[in-house]
């Protein structure tokens, strides 16, 4: 008579069948009861040989590594387990970093830096100073500023529109004070477009970007502030391919002072 002990309890059976009926357990083996010896819970569980469940797609014989390409399914999962049966259970790879370094894909362009220009075109710092300190107060009397009533029609719809090469000024700061914050840095964005693709810097083009610097709020959004990178690396690039100062070379330090140092995207 076969006694069977079920999870170290006292109860004891005649056969697992019973304990089966009893015990109304489902027709598997639990963990702490394999052919009916308890395993410490800290031993493999992981039993092939000895489980009463038939293992899947299960082969007998030695792979044929000889033959050529598997011929046949059977001999396909024998080549597969005896792969499966010498995998080590620990696997460590030796890297060579620096080959890897080398071979690495880059996540960031590779941005060139701003481009110089001579010395006696450059700023002083009590120029920059002194014009920081007007812009701000523009920006404090603009914000202050409330238009009531309807809402002008647009001239073009260019950002950079001028009628007959003369700068309208006045109509655009009029229609800038109409706008929300969303409209403004949209527009800042789509000017910044334009001006990369130009060869000089107009005065007209100077006009309307110191007007959207000035009433456009802080802080910028990730597209805006890199819409005033694009316009300080193309105003920076502009004047370095000057030699002499003239009122371009005026205009576009204007422009690449309020970018880098008011707006904060300098490099530097």
């Amino acid at each position: 008579m076969e006694m069977v002990s079920i999870s170290r309890g006292r109860v004891h059976f005649e056969n697992i069948e019973q304990a089966y009926e009893e015990l109304h357990l489902p027709e598997v083996v639990s963990n702490s009861l394999v052919n009916g010896q308890e395993l410490d819970e800290n031993e493999d569980s992981d039993i092939e040989d000895n489980s009463l469940l038939k293992p899947a797609f299960q082969v007998e014989g030695d792979p044929d590594f000889e033959s050529g390409p598997p011929q046949d399914g059977l001999e396909y999962l024998r080549r597969v387990r005896w792969e499966a049966a010498h995998i080590p259970n620990v696997k460590v790879a030796n890297i060579d970093e620096r080959k890897l370094k080398a071979e690495q894909t880059s996540y960031m362009p590779n941005i060139p830096d701003i481009p110089s220009c001579p010395n006696h075109l450059l700023p002083s710092k009590q120029w920059e100073d002194a014009f920081l300190a007007d812009f701000s107060e523009l920006r404090q009397a603009i914000s202050q500023l409330e238009y009531v009533g309807r809402q002008p029609a647009c001239a073009s719809n260019s950002p950079l529109h001028e009628e007959n090469n003369v700068p309208k000024a006045a109509h655009l700061l009029s229609q800038i004070l109409y706008m929300d914050a969303v409209t403004r840095a949209n527009l800042l964005r789509q000017c910044a477009l334009v001006i990369e693709e130009v060869n000089s810097l107009s005065r007209g083009d100077c006009i309307r970007l110191f007007g959207i610097f000035a009433a456009v709020e802080k802080p910028l959004d990730g597209d805006t502030s890199a819409a005033v990178r694009g316009v300080l690396r193309k105003c920076a690039s502009l004047r370095a391919s000057k030699t002499e100062c003239n009122d371009e070379v005026v205009m576009l330090n204007l422009l690449i002072t309020i970018a880098s140092k008011y707006f904060g995207q300098s490099e530097s």
